[in-house]
Protein backbone atom coordinates (compact mmCIF):
# COMPACT_ATOMS: atom_id res chain seq x y z
CA UNK A 1 0.00 0.00 0.00
CA UNK A 2 1.50 3.35 -1.09
CA UNK A 3 1.91 6.42 1.43
CA UNK A 4 -0.60 8.64 -0.64
CA UNK A 5 -3.20 5.42 -0.74
CA UNK A 6 -2.89 5.16 3.50
CA UNK A 7 -2.95 9.01 3.33
CA UNK A 8 -6.72 9.16 1.81
CA UNK A 9 -8.20 6.07 3.99
CA UNK A 10 -6.43 7.76 6.92
CA UNK A 11 -8.89 10.96 5.68
CA UNK A 12 -12.05 8.95 5.88
CA UNK A 13 -11.63 7.46 9.27
CA UNK A 14 -10.53 11.40 10.46
CA UNK A 15 -13.96 12.00 8.62
CA UNK A 16 -15.83 8.97 10.39
CA UNK A 17 -15.16 10.51 13.44
CA UNK A 18 -16.05 13.73 13.03
CA UNK A 19 -19.49 12.61 11.44
CA UNK A 20 -19.86 10.25 14.43
CA UNK A 21 -18.51 13.02 16.99
CA UNK A 22 -21.39 15.83 15.33
CA UNK A 23 -24.27 12.70 15.19
CA UNK A 24 -23.79 11.88 18.73
CA UNK A 25 -23.31 15.66 20.03
CA UNK A 26 -26.75 17.05 17.86
CA UNK A 27 -28.87 13.62 17.50
CA UNK A 28 -27.76 10.56 19.78
CA UNK A 29 -27.72 12.22 23.54
CA UNK A 30 -25.53 15.57 23.37
CA UNK A 31 -22.11 13.95 24.32
CA UNK A 32 -19.64 12.71 22.07
CA UNK A 33 -18.46 9.59 20.99
CA UNK A 34 -14.97 10.15 19.69
CA UNK A 35 -13.75 13.21 21.86
CA UNK A 36 -13.43 11.90 25.47
CA UNK A 37 -11.72 14.74 26.44
CA UNK A 38 -14.80 16.54 26.02
CA UNK A 39 -17.07 13.77 27.64
CA UNK A 40 -14.87 13.71 30.67
CA UNK A 41 -15.34 17.39 31.08
CA UNK A 42 -18.89 17.28 30.62
CA UNK A 43 -19.06 14.25 33.22
CA UNK A 44 -17.41 16.40 35.38
CA UNK A 45 -19.94 19.34 35.38
CA UNK A 46 -22.60 17.80 35.79
CA UNK A 47 -21.88 16.01 39.24
CA UNK A 48 -23.12 19.55 41.01
CA UNK A 49 -25.81 20.38 38.27
CA UNK A 50 -29.40 20.15 39.55
CA UNK A 51 -29.76 18.45 36.22
CA UNK A 52 -26.85 17.40 35.19
CA UNK A 53 -26.58 15.13 32.20
CA UNK A 54 -24.27 12.25 34.09
CA UNK A 55 -26.07 9.30 31.93
CA UNK A 56 -24.46 10.46 28.30
CA UNK A 57 -20.92 11.34 28.77
CA UNK A 58 -20.72 8.27 30.83
CA UNK A 59 -22.32 6.09 28.34
CA UNK A 60 -20.34 7.12 25.64
CA UNK A 61 -16.64 6.97 27.96
CA UNK A 62 -17.74 3.60 28.91
CA UNK A 63 -18.51 2.21 25.93
CA UNK A 64 -15.76 3.80 23.57
CA UNK A 65 -13.47 2.04 26.58
CA UNK A 66 -15.44 -1.20 26.12
CA UNK A 67 -14.33 -0.74 22.20
CA UNK A 68 -11.06 0.30 22.60
CA UNK A 69 -10.01 -2.60 25.19
CA UNK A 70 -11.88 -4.97 22.30
CA UNK A 71 -9.76 -3.17 19.27
CA UNK A 72 -6.82 -3.72 20.97
CA UNK A 73 -7.32 -6.97 21.44
CA UNK A 74 -8.04 -7.86 18.15
CA UNK A 75 -5.03 -6.00 17.15
CA UNK A 76 -2.55 -7.60 19.50
CA UNK A 77 -0.76 -9.17 17.22
CA UNK A 78 -0.12 -6.31 14.65
CA UNK A 79 3.33 -4.71 15.10
CA UNK A 80 3.48 -1.37 15.69
CA UNK A 81 5.22 -0.41 12.91
CA UNK A 82 3.32 -2.25 10.27
CA UNK A 83 1.80 0.26 7.38
CA UNK A 84 -1.35 -1.49 7.34
CA UNK A 85 -2.72 -4.98 7.91
CA UNK A 86 -5.57 -7.26 7.26
CA UNK A 87 -6.20 -7.53 11.17
CA UNK A 88 -6.65 -4.14 11.25
CA UNK A 89 -8.98 -3.89 8.31
CA UNK A 90 -11.31 -6.64 9.89
CA UNK A 91 -11.50 -4.16 12.93
CA UNK A 92 -12.93 -1.54 11.00
CA UNK A 93 -14.89 -3.87 8.69
CA UNK A 94 -16.48 -4.65 12.49
CA UNK A 95 -16.65 -0.94 13.22
CA UNK A 96 -18.37 0.07 9.78
CA UNK A 97 -21.39 -2.77 10.18
CA UNK A 98 -21.88 -1.55 13.82
CA UNK A 99 -22.09 2.21 12.34
CA UNK A 100 -24.30 0.53 9.55
CA UNK A 101 -26.59 -1.09 12.62
CA UNK A 102 -26.86 2.18 14.55
CA UNK A 103 -27.86 3.72 10.98
CA UNK A 104 -30.88 1.44 10.74
CA UNK A 105 -31.69 1.79 14.39
CA UNK A 106 -31.48 5.48 13.63
CA UNK A 107 -33.66 5.42 10.76
CA UNK A 108 -36.21 3.30 12.17
CA UNK A 109 -36.51 5.51 15.35
CA UNK A 110 -37.35 8.39 13.31
CA UNK A 111 -40.21 6.29 12.02
CA UNK A 112 -40.97 4.43 14.88
CA UNK A 113 -40.10 5.54 17.93
CA UNK A 114 -37.58 2.79 18.81
CA UNK A 115 -34.75 1.35 19.25
CA UNK A 116 -33.42 3.74 21.94
CA UNK A 117 -31.45 6.49 21.48
CA UNK A 118 -29.24 5.47 24.34
CA UNK A 119 -28.43 2.23 22.86
CA UNK A 120 -27.36 4.09 19.47
CA UNK A 121 -25.07 5.99 21.22
CA UNK A 122 -23.35 3.26 23.09
CA UNK A 123 -22.97 1.63 19.43
CA UNK A 124 -21.40 3.94 17.80
CA UNK A 125 -19.04 4.97 20.99
CA UNK A 126 -17.97 1.44 20.76
CA UNK A 127 -17.33 1.31 17.42
CA UNK A 128 -15.06 4.66 17.18
CA UNK A 129 -13.64 3.04 20.27
CA UNK A 130 -12.49 0.21 18.30
CA UNK A 131 -11.10 2.53 15.98
CA UNK A 132 -9.18 4.34 17.41
CA UNK A 133 -7.32 1.39 18.93
CA UNK A 134 -6.75 0.02 15.83
CA UNK A 135 -4.82 3.29 14.76
CA UNK A 136 -3.05 3.97 17.57
CA UNK A 137 -1.60 0.14 16.70
CA UNK A 138 0.08 1.52 13.60
CA UNK A 139 1.74 4.07 15.60
CA UNK A 140 1.61 7.06 12.90
CA UNK A 141 3.78 9.62 14.76
CA UNK A 142 1.31 12.86 15.49
CA UNK A 143 -1.59 11.20 13.52
CA UNK A 144 -4.75 9.66 15.37
CA UNK A 145 -8.14 9.72 13.19
CA UNK A 146 -10.57 9.85 16.17
CA UNK A 147 -9.49 12.51 18.55
CA UNK A 148 -7.63 15.58 17.50
CA UNK A 149 -6.57 17.62 20.34
CA UNK A 150 -2.87 16.19 20.27
CA UNK A 151 -2.93 16.60 16.28
CA UNK A 152 -3.36 20.32 16.86
CA UNK A 153 -0.45 20.38 19.17
CA UNK A 154 1.46 18.20 17.07
CA UNK A 155 1.30 20.12 14.32
CA UNK A 156 1.47 23.66 15.95
CA UNK A 157 4.56 22.39 17.47
CA UNK A 158 6.08 21.23 14.00
CA UNK A 159 5.03 24.71 12.52
CA UNK A 160 7.28 26.17 14.99
CA UNK A 161 10.12 23.88 14.45
CA UNK A 162 9.89 23.86 10.45
CA UNK A 163 12.32 26.67 9.84
CA UNK A 164 14.92 24.71 11.98
CA UNK A 165 14.18 21.46 10.90
CA UNK A 166 14.83 23.01 7.31
CA UNK A 167 18.71 23.80 8.24
CA UNK A 168 19.40 20.64 11.01
CA UNK A 169 18.14 17.79 8.81
CA UNK A 170 18.86 16.58 5.37
CA UNK A 171 16.54 17.00 2.93
CA UNK A 172 14.83 13.58 2.50
CA UNK A 173 14.06 13.92 6.47
CA UNK A 174 12.97 17.12 6.11
CA UNK A 175 10.40 16.03 3.36
CA UNK A 176 9.45 13.47 5.67
CA UNK A 177 8.71 16.37 8.19
CA UNK A 178 6.76 18.69 5.94
CA UNK A 179 4.50 15.73 4.45
CA UNK A 180 3.58 15.20 8.41
CA UNK A 181 2.46 18.66 9.02
CA UNK A 182 0.27 18.67 6.03
CA UNK A 183 -1.15 15.37 6.55
CA UNK A 184 -1.67 16.56 10.13
CA UNK A 185 -3.42 19.37 8.63
CA UNK A 186 -5.55 17.59 5.98
CA UNK A 187 -6.77 15.48 9.74
CA UNK A 188 -7.99 18.25 11.36
CA UNK A 189 -9.64 19.70 7.66
CA UNK A 190 -11.56 16.49 7.34
CA UNK A 191 -12.47 15.98 10.54
CA UNK A 192 -13.96 19.63 10.66
CA UNK A 193 -15.77 19.42 7.36
CA UNK A 194 -17.05 16.15 8.13
CA UNK A 195 -18.51 17.53 10.81
CA UNK A 196 -20.28 20.90 9.19
CA UNK A 197 -21.79 18.40 6.57
CA UNK A 198 -23.41 16.37 9.86
CA UNK A 199 -24.70 19.67 10.60
CA UNK A 200 -25.66 20.47 7.12
CA UNK A 201 -27.67 16.64 6.87
CA UNK A 202 -29.41 17.45 10.18
CA UNK A 203 -31.19 20.49 9.02
CA UNK A 204 -31.78 19.05 5.47
CA UNK A 205 -31.91 15.07 5.99
CA UNK A 206 -31.33 14.26 9.62
CA UNK A 207 -32.16 10.24 8.51
CA UNK A 208 -28.74 10.07 6.46
CA UNK A 209 -26.95 11.73 9.29
CA UNK A 210 -25.58 7.88 10.06
CA UNK A 211 -24.84 6.89 7.00
CA UNK A 212 -21.78 8.88 6.07
CA UNK A 213 -19.54 7.43 9.08
CA UNK A 214 -20.48 3.85 8.28
CA UNK A 215 -19.93 4.52 4.50
CA UNK A 216 -16.66 5.93 5.14
CA UNK A 217 -15.88 3.07 7.53
CA UNK A 218 -16.70 0.32 5.17
CA UNK A 219 -14.76 1.90 2.67
CA UNK A 220 -11.76 1.80 4.10
CA UNK A 221 -12.27 -1.60 5.23
CA UNK A 222 -12.69 -2.99 1.82
CA UNK A 223 -10.10 -1.05 0.26
CA UNK A 224 -7.50 -2.69 3.13
CA UNK A 225 -9.01 -6.73 2.62
CA UNK A 226 -8.77 -6.49 -1.44
CA UNK A 227 -5.55 -5.41 -1.10
CA UNK A 228 -2.85 -7.84 -1.24
CA UNK A 229 0.46 -6.22 0.08
CA UNK A 230 -1.81 -4.08 2.81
Amino acid sequence: MRSVERDVLLLLLASCAGCADGWSYLGLGHAFVANMTGNTVLLGIAVFQNHGDLLHPALSLGCYGIGAVLGSFLNRNVHPETYWSKTISWSLMLEGLLLAGAEAGWITHHAHGWPNLNLLQGVVALAIGIQSAAMVQLNIPGIVTTYITGTWTTMLAGLVRLSRQKRDQPPPQYLEFEHRLRMQAAVLSAYFLSAVLTGWLFRHLPSAVGALPATAVLLVAVHGLLRTDS
